[in-house]
């Protein structure tokens, strides 16, 4: 499970992420804050995820290194993807729409 998915069309952090991080302003609406991103959190980069396209188990930090190298900073995984897919698959998906 990632620590943060869409429901209901908006992006939210996960339980898991809740109990072990404090989203100052989160209760409030503020999506936008800083401590929402993950790239910094050793738990989060590691924590293995299953695809939601293909199915297989990916690591965030995998994923984002896939898939900024390949585009070379023209996409952004996090902006993109937010962990729900793996590097390939997010990579394929972007390649589709242009």
């Amino acid at each position: 499970m990632g620590f943060f998915s869409e429901i209901n069309g908006e992006l939210k952090p996960s339980d898991e992420y809740l109990a072990n991080h404090t989203l100052d302003g989160y209760e409030d609406g503020d999506m936008e804050h800083d401590d929402y991103e993950v790239e910094d959190d050793e738990v989060a980069m590691s924590l293995m995820r299953t695809c939601k396209n293909c199915q297989k188990a990916f690591t965030l930090k995998k994923a984002i290194e896939d898939f900024d190298s390949y585009f070379d900073g023209e996409f952004f995984y996090m902006e993109e993807f937010v962990g729900q897919i793996c590097g390939k698959c997010a990579i394929t998906e972007i390649e589709e729409e242009f």
